[in-house]
């Protein structure tokens, strides 16, 4: 897949919202480049770990797994993503350039395969997750790991310039935390959380979907907007001695 660069725009963007708690908790400007030059020199010393994958732009297979999942020219006859053949009318190729004409099917098949996302199936293959997953024991795919990033800090750096002036839709950040539990009990919430999550961002798909498909065709693409929930998992030691328990 082609190799995807982040220009010096996008990277402002990202550290925007970092720079300005920098300042706002009164680290001066010579010690938060300092800080961040010492950031710089501890990612080059990073050895092993996971292999960092470039796979292109990521919402072309998160919504390529959307419509498997949705869409009924792709569903079985209860309703659930059928078994597709590579080629052949509604088969994984047609459902491939639904999303976009320019995507080879093959190099986008390898790419869910590698995740686990799909699976091959007596010469057929099977949607096994209802979201585009981006990470392997040994591989972390790069676009949708900084497409996170961008997102999360694009969410704060909009809270920090809001005011009342402000258009669009208001955005938010919420966080639950416990910092009372033992090593057993954070694999238990970990698993609850999973399975938790799951169920509420299928059930969010599911309502983008239905509207993204009653407004097809009544505007135009300078109209759409791309909106959606991030959700990902808290695991650290404690920095200072608070109460048991705190939410924010």
């Amino acid at each position: 897949m082609r190799r995807t660069t982040i220009d010096q725009r996008r990277a402002t963007a990202l550290l925007f919202p970092i720079a300005a708690f920098l300042l706002a908790g009164g680290l001066g400007r010579r010690k938060a480049r300092d800080s961040f030059e010492s950031a710089i020199r501890e990612a080059e010393s990073i050895v092993g770990g996971r292999r960092i994958d470039h796979i292109g732009h990521p919402t072309h297979y998160a919504d390529i797994v959307a419509l498997w999942a949705h869409d009924k020219r792709f569903a079985d006859a209860r309703g659930h993503p059928r078994l597709l053949e590579l080629t052949g009318k509604h088969g994984f190729a047609s459902l491939v350039h639904e999303i976009s004409r320019t995507l080879d099917p093959e190099s986008v098949l390898s790419i869910l395969r590698r995740y686990g996302n799909v699976r091959r199936t007596r010469g057929r293959y099977a949607l096994v997750r209802p979201f585009f997953f981006t990470s392997s024991q040994t591989t972390m795919a790069f676009e949708p790991m900084a497409y996170f990033l961008a997102d999360a800090s694009s969410t704060l750096g909009r809270i920090l310039k809001r005011t009342r002036r402000s258009r669009g839709a208001e955005l938010f950040w919420r966080k639950v935390e416990c910092t009372g539990l033992s090593e057993k009990a954070v694999k238990s919430f970990t698993a609850f959380a999973r399975d938790r999550s799951l169920e509420f961002l299928e059930e969010l798909d599911d309502w983008l979907e239905a509207r993204r498909a009653s407004e097809t065709g009544k505007r135009t693409s300078a109209d759409f907007r791309r909106v959606g929930l991030g959700l990902f998992s808290i695991y650290s030691d404690v920095e200072s001695p608070h109460s048991a328990t705190s939410r924010g």
